[in-house]
């Protein structure tokens, strides 16, 4: 690709644009939609097929005018993600008559901007994808009107000194032929929990409130048909707890948003758009006048192309272009489980142990991640061959959750950093490491006995990740058989609490459930697992547990059972799921297995939910049903 571009260049390709009104329509596009597919083009010229969309798109190409860089997200090929070059903005800045400087800063053209658009690539693609089903949501042809991303607007609060500023992923004016709307995209990938929107969605109320204009429809597409209704029951809290209507809102999941969206809308009214037009962004400069031999400034070059820097924001950018989808799974996995033994990450992955250190070791090469020195953070135990995340390695995780990092930390309980940047709770960690890797072995253990049964373990949080308030689990997991799924608390204990610290958990998991605080979590009580180091310690935790289940009107559901129980089912290879648990007040060798003898509880509910993919893609996988399911989004990088 040349560099050596000059305004003579970039005049002699505006004028054939003018000559191709389809090809001029898509570069202006791009000028909006950086890193765009060209299936989204597609959908936005309204082209019931995609050859003269991409027979454009080469033209563009081979006028070097576009270029393009493919980021593997997902198994198979990845499209080509489509951006402007420098003689591209010089020729729209010629067409549109604006500044070229402006353009590429006010639309985020340039080379910084687009390296910071990488590691969010997931999100920011289902927010083009959730565009694109909008846009063929209506007959006639598309127009799109306005475009932001992400949407911020400031208001007066009444009453009060301060103001109130609101944030949402995107905002979206279109035009049909004889229909219009305005649009506020919320595309939710299930990666963190609903509860972070409630305070987004009163700003938002009080916004419209304080503006006394019509919003634009709020346009939310997720992750099945369980979330979509949470997502319905948070709106209308919100209304309720503020006491006023409720937003106008379209909920829908991406199995179903081409006809979940074609249905009528709300009638929004027109000031929606006379509030976008209000509130926009200013006016971009007018373009001096230039010599037509001074050189195009260079905004973009081929940067994007270069291999990673030895260090900077940029090595966190650049690194998402390098990965595969496999070293997604591995760097999710080591984020949220740090310290991992090579075999178990092997288990878990379902890779030999040579591929997983050689991919671990490339992890290691591109700075994202750290082997952990012997003796290191005061761990007794051996801890040569444990890995975990570097603070770009974490950052790299978090921006694929589409949060920051300190909220990625708290929210989903991203743990590593290393010895000089500690992230979490790795101090923790480190220090009960025999508790540590004893917890992690069971879920391993858990993972081997489903995938030779035909199950699986869809979700996996560690204990930063689920602990709420005085709940401290040692796990929650989602494991599904056939097509229904169950929910649990894991309680590893090696013997070193006693009786009244067993007494104030058990307490917890009771305050937690009647309180009803676990409905922002999860569909129904997880049901409470509990693995103990010898008989004596189970007998201990049994005690415990009917004590604490004195007086209360319906016991929560948990299952007891011992590490050597576990390990000693060799003929079945049942593992977990053999006849080795027994219920607090049952006998000693009254034993049952989970979750085929499971009680039917009241809190326990049975029905649809989707668990999102853990990195990539916008598109879930299939409805399943379980009792005590999560519905914060997937954290656990399985």
């Amino acid at each position: 690709m040349s560099t050596d571009w000059r305004w003579r260049d970039a005049e002699r390709n505006c004028a054939v644009l003018r000559s191709h009104p389809a090809d001029r329509r898509n570069l202006l596009l791009l000028a909006r939609l950086p890193l765009a597919p060209a299936r989204l083009i597609q959908r936005l010229e309204g082209a019931t097929g995609g050859a003269s969309v991409y027979r454009s798109l080469a033209r563009l190409a081979k006028a070097e005018l576009v270029t393009g860089l493919r980021v593997p997200l997902r198994p198979g090929s990845a499209p080509r993600l489509l951006f402007l070059t420098d003689l591209g903005l010089a020729a729209i800045a010629l067409d549109q008559r604006i500044d070229v400087r402006d353009l590429a800063r006010r639309n985020r053209l340039r080379t910084t901007d687009l390296l910071a658009l990488l590691p969010g690539l997931p999100h920011i693609l289902a927010a083009y994808e959730l565009l694109g089903l909008l846009a063929t949501s209506r007959p006639g042809r598309p127009n799109l009107l306005a475009w932001e991303r992400p949407w911020r607007r400031r208001g007066e609060r009444r009453g009060a000194k301060r103001s109130v500023s609101v944030s949402l992923p995107a905002y979206a004016a279109l035009s049909w032929d004889d229909a219009w709307g305005a649009f506020l995209l919320v595309p939710d990938l299930g990666t963190f929990p609903l509860r972070l929107y409630r305070h987004t969605l009163r700003r938002l109320l009080t916004l419209r409130q304080n503006l006394g204009d019509e919003l634009p429809l709020l346009v939310v597409s997720t992750t099945g048909a369980e979330r979509a209704r949470v997502w319905r029951e948070l709106l209308d809290d919100v209304a309720r707890d503020g006491r006023s209507d409720p937003l106008a809102a379209r909920v829908a999941t991406w199995e179903t948003a081409s006809v979940d969206l074609a249905g009528p809308w709300p009638d929004v009214g027109p000031g929606a758009l006379a509030l976008t037009a209000r509130m926009g962004s200013p006016p971009l400069h007018p373009r001096k006048s230039l010599p037509p031999g001074r050189r195009i400034p260079c905004h973009v070059g081929d940067d994007l192309m270069r291999p990673p820097a030895t260090g900077g924001a940029a090595r966190v950018s650049l690194a998402a272009t390098y990965l595969s989808p496999e070293d997604h799974r591995l760097l999710a996995l080591i984020g949220h489980h740090p310290f991992l033994p090579l075999s178990a990450m092997a288990d878990v992955l379902g890779w030999t142990p040579a591929v997983t250190w050689n991919r671990c070791r490339y992890l290691v090469e591109l700075g994202l991640a750290r082997h952990v020195e012997a003796g290191e953070g005061g761990a007794k135990e051996a801890t040569i061959g444990l890995a975990e995340l570097t603070r770009d390695g974490l950052r790299l995780v978090a921006s694929s959750q589409g949060l920051p990092l300190a909220m990625a930390v708290r929210e989903n309980g991203l743990i590593g950093g290393g010895p000089v940047e500690p992230v979490g709770g790795r101090h923790q960690l480190l220090a009960h490491l025999a508790h540590t890797l004893g917890a992690d072995a069971v879920f391993v253990t858990l993972i081997a006995s489903t995938r030779r049964q035909g199950g699986a373990l869809l979700e996996w949080r560690n204990a930063a990740a689920c602990a709420r308030g005085r709940v401290r689990p040692d796990g929650y997991g989602l494991f599904r058989d056939g097509q229904q799924g169950y929910g649990f608390f894991l309680e590893y204990d090696r013997g070193t609490m006693g009786e009244r610290a067993l007494l104030t958990k058990f307490s917890a998991y009771y305050e937690y459930r009647d309180s009803g605080r676990y409905r922002r979590d999860y569909v129904g009580f997880p049901t409470i697992l509990v693995v103990a180091v010898d008989n004596a310690a189970e007998e201990r935790l049994a005690r415990a547990a009917q004590y604490t289940a004195i007086g209360r009107p319906l016991p929560i559901r948990t299952l007891i059972t011992t590490e050597w129980r576990v390990s000693s089912d060799r003929e079945s290879h049942a593992g977990l799921l053999g006849r080795i648990w027994r219920e607090p007040h049952a006998a000693f060798h009254d034993r049952q297995s989970w979750p085929a003898d499971r009680t039917p509880y009241a809190e326990s509910q049975t029905v649809g939910v989707a668990g999102p993919l853990p990195v990539v893609s916008p598109v879930p996988p299939p409805n399943i049903g379980h009792d005590g399911r999560s519905i914060t989004g997937h954290t656990g990088g399985l």
